[in-house]
């Protein structure tokens, strides 16, 4: 019998729903006038009760009890594998090890795990069983006779980095049971110095380097060989951008592990950054430099900054430049809003009018937007061999891509732009989202396209294509895009599905919705179904003329011939995606250049950043302390001579400030896209740096800025598993891709369930990813043998006698539903209602 204190409503939130009714079903029930009062207050009573029993069970009842769980041991367990465990005052259990490790697991879910457990049998049971019970979280200890084999001491594995930067010093650990074997360790076959496994890493030579540690017995002899792969990156290279010789200078002294290289600012262009022969890792500049940038030069450092780059200004030539007419993306790199002289620096100052600028990735956005119906499976037209309609829109992919990497002509632009693939019936399927595409990917994205297959999924009116919710998908990714020109490129071969026209979606508000997000829509049609005056063609034109965002980015071949060639539409579209984006930039400098011009009629000698002379103490904040170390500045501090008077952004981050009015920062750094941008208000010339030039550490904090703000170089980890003589584990392997192993050769490997197999040699190596015309590097390998598991039984230690703490106490809720409650309630509606009837009948 249920307590009756712990019944409640199973759903409350439905009894005012359903009391509502009641009510109204009483009201158009009501009594009529003949019944008297006794008749009416007895019937409506009885009434009332079978509507009341009714609205409980649908409300439903469940009790709810709260029951207090807490840890009750059942003592000591024991495991019999075999006859040898003595008799003692414990819980036996004689079973395979897999059944006694769940029954622990379900003794846990009952609290009612053992204190302890004892396992007993030979040797490998004993260990295998103890390992399986221990991972539990159970202390266990396992027993064997004395003939057990002898434990012998066995290498676990290399902790080591995968990549160094030049001259960084890293540990390398080499995990060892038990601790004490003789060990030697090998980095490229020269003996490297340790303390027990432990050992010290640092090289200055780029390139691959091997680690090995050898395992010895008694005699010297070899008992087992590990090894590790080591990559030093290149030396970072620091672009010395417009600086002055004796800034030049100064800079090349404090970044001596650094490659220098100096750039004449009207050298410069997009094409030095995007080199990849000679990767650029920081670019250091000066304001001055900065100021006397062109438009278009800003932009393509912003560009590179916000792909990952580092870069640095200085204070230097401050005095010379006019914030009102640096480019706004030139300020809103900096991390600070450089403040006019004018007026002294009072706390109500009022900054540079800033423009909202945005870090911008790319030059370019694509997406592509691709009908893959079945529909588009059919020839374009009828000559013999004629390629399908979706082969057509493959290859006007592939084709767009080759002109995006470009060659000689256009070094650049891969780089500068991010390109997306969705397909679509009436689902979406993203093959890309919106990314820099390498050579690597051109073939792979078009292999993957020319297997896609259309699904045979129709909606109640046999349509297979769903245009407005793909567009709609599409708009709303390429919104949240960080480039300058946004371009969708949509290709169907048909009408969109009744049912959104139904529903009253038009595609002119997509179209509205993509221009007041910047976006431009060309919209292409392919087939048949566009010609002739029926209905279906009418609506066809339709959805390509109201999705273009201008009436000649809609584009339908006139002809078949036309529509085999439809593929270098998606070029051209392309071509004038990057000539927008010229054209825009052109004219920011032109409206750059105009206002610079009228300010120059209104005023003959314009407001320039105000910099102010004295003696300001350099202090320590805490993100400088936390990048240079808490005791990076003596006591007392050094004073610098001037600084560049400034406010910092909101999103900076101020690492030295100075000890003046409104403790102005001195170095701040801020993140620009991806990269990261530093600034030092105070300069390097010797005039300016005033005590700072004694300060032995001056060239350290600097260096380290730079440092930070270049780029890691972080190896991509998620290709390559687990590696031994069996096989190497792929962890997201490339339909049809070759893989090879490099060693001394080239070995093809077979890839099969995630694994490459074949002739593994033992030793170090590299994967290679080949496909098509196309190959990359995707990880090292020091392959090795398996050594047998004498050492699983040493990975879990042996816990004679502990026992684990009790787990805390819960209170666990449970809500019963009371169906049988349910039941009698509907049975006493049943009965009543008809009582009702009849007392209302007899009246």
């Amino acid at each position: 019998m249920p307590d009756l204190s712990r019944i409640e409503l199973a759903n409350p939130d439905a009894l005012l729903g359903a009391t509502v009714v009641g009510v109204m079903l009483v009201a158009v029930f009501a009594f009529p006038r003949r019944h008297s009062r006794g008749t009416v207050a007895l019937a409506g009573a009885v009434r009332l009760l079978a509507l009341g029993a009714l609205l409980f069970a649908l409300a439903g009842l469940v009790e709810v009890r709260d029951e207090t769980r807490a840890t009750q041991r059942a003592g000591v367990w024991r495991l019999l594998l075999d006859d040898t465990a003595p008799a003692a005052h414990a819980t036996d259990f004689r079973e395979t090890s897999l059944a006694f490790t769940n029954r622990v697991r379900n003794a846990f879910a009952e609290w009612t795990e053992p204190e302890r457990v004892e396992i007993w049998g030979d040797y490998e049971q004993a260990s295998r069983a103890r390992d399986m019970v221990a991972a539990l979280g159970v202390p266990t200890t396992a027993h064997w006779p004395d003939d057990r084999p002898e434990r012998k001491p066995a290498l676990l594995g290399i902790d080591a980095p995968r990549v160094l930067e030049p001259g960084e010093v890293a540990q390398l650990r080499v995990v060892i049971n038990p601790p004490g074997a003789t060990l030697k360790l090998y980095l490229d076959g020269a003996e490297l110095p340790h303390d027990k496994g432990t050992a010290a890493l640092q090289s200055d030579k780029p390139g691959r380097h091997v680690i090995e540690a050898v395992l010895l017995d008694e005699s010297g002899a070899e008992v087992q060989r590990m090894g590790h792969v080591l990559r030093v990156s290149e030396s970072p290279t620091l672009l010395l951008l417009g600086l002055q010789p004796g800034q030049t200078k100064r800079a090349t002294e404090i970044a001596r592990n650094w490659r220098t290289e100096e750039v004449a600012l009207e050298s410069f262009s997009a094409a030095r950054l995007a080199d990849d022969a000679r990767p650029v890792s920081v670019v250091l500049t000066s304001v001055d430099a900065l100021y006397r940038m062109g438009g278009t030069q800003v932009n393509a450092l912003s560009q590179w900054v916000a792909r990952g780059g580092g870069l640095f200004v200085t204070g230097d030539g401050a005095k010379f430049v006019a914030p009102e007419y640096m480019p706004a993306e030139a300020r809103a790199l900096l991390p600070v809003a450089l403040q006019k002289e004018g007026k002294p620096p009072e706390p109500e100052d009022p900054p540079v009018e800033e423009e909202i600028v945005k870090a911008e990735v790319a030059k370019v956005s694509i997406l592509f937007v691709l009908d893959r119906s079945l529909s588009m499976d059919a020839p374009v037209n009828k000559r013999p061999k004629a390629p399908t309609r979706w082969q057509v829109a493959v290859k006007g992919v592939a084709e767009s891509l080759r002109y995006v990497q470009g060659g000689e002509e256009r070094p650049s632009e891969a780089l500068a732009t991010r390109v997306g693939v969705l397909a679509f019936t009436l689902h979406r399927n993203w093959l890309e989202k919106p990314r820099v595409f390498l050579p690597f990917d051109r073939s792979h994205i078009q292999t993957r396209l020319e297997r896609l297959r259309g699904d045979r999924d129709f909606d109640e009116l046999g349509y297979n294509t769903d245009i407005y919710a793909a567009m709609e998908e599409a708009i709303e990714v390429m919104r949240a895009e960080p480039s300058a020109v946004k371009v969708i490129v949509m290709l169907s071969d048909g009408a969109d599905r009744r049912a959104n026209t139904v529903a009253g979606k038009r595609h002119s508000d997509l179209r509205e919705r993509a221009i007041a997000q910047g976006i431009n829509i060309y919209s292409i049609g392919l087939g048949s179904e566009f010609d002739g005056n029926e209905p279906d063609a009418v609506s066809a034109r339709a959805v390509i003329s109201d999705l273009a965002t201008k009436r000649e980015f809609a584009r339908i071949p006139g002809s078949s011939e036309e529509a085999e060639k439809a593929h270098v539409i998606f070029v051209e579209t392309v071509e004038t995606a990057y000539q927008a984006y010229d054209n825009q930039k052109k004219k920011e400098e032109e409206d750059r250049k105009r206002r610079l011009e009228e300010q120059k009629a209104r005023d003959l000698e314009p407001p320039k950043v105000d910099v102010l002379p004295g003696e300001f103490a350099l202090q320590l904040t805490q993100p400088g302390a936390a990048l240079f170390g808490a005791d990076a500045l003596p006591k007392p501090a050094p004073r610098a001579a001037w600084y560049a008077r400034s406010n910092p952004r909101p999103e900076a981050a101020v690492a030295l400030q100075l000890d003046a009015d409104n403790t102005p920062p001195a170095l701040a750094f801020h993140a620009w896209g991806a990269g990261r941008v530093g600034f030092w208000a105070v300069g390097n010339e010797p005039e300016s740096l005033g005590e700072i030039t004694g300060w032995a550490d001056f060239p350290a904090i600097l260096a380290a800025s730079l440092r930070w703000l270049t780029p890691r170089e972080v190896p991509d980890v998620r290709l390559v598993g687990e590696a031994s003589p069996d096989g190497i584990v792929l962890l997201d392997p490339l339909d049809g891709a070759e893989y090879f192993l490099r060693a001394d050769r080239d070995i093809p490997l077979a890839l099969a369930d995630g694994k490459l197999t074949g002739e593994l040699p033992l030793g170090p190596a590299q994967v290679i990813e080949r496909l098509g015309d196309e190959e990359r590097a995707i990880g090292d390998v020091y392959l090795v043998p398996r050594v047998e598991s004498q050492g699983a039984a040493l990975l879990v230690a042996d816990i004679p006698g502990a026992a684990a703490p009790p787990r805390a106490a819960v209170t666990l809720i449970t809500r019963t539903p009371l169906h049988g409650a349910a039941v009698a309630l509907c049975a006493l509606f049943l009965i009543l209602m008809p009582i009702e009837r009849v007392i209302r009948r007899r009246s």
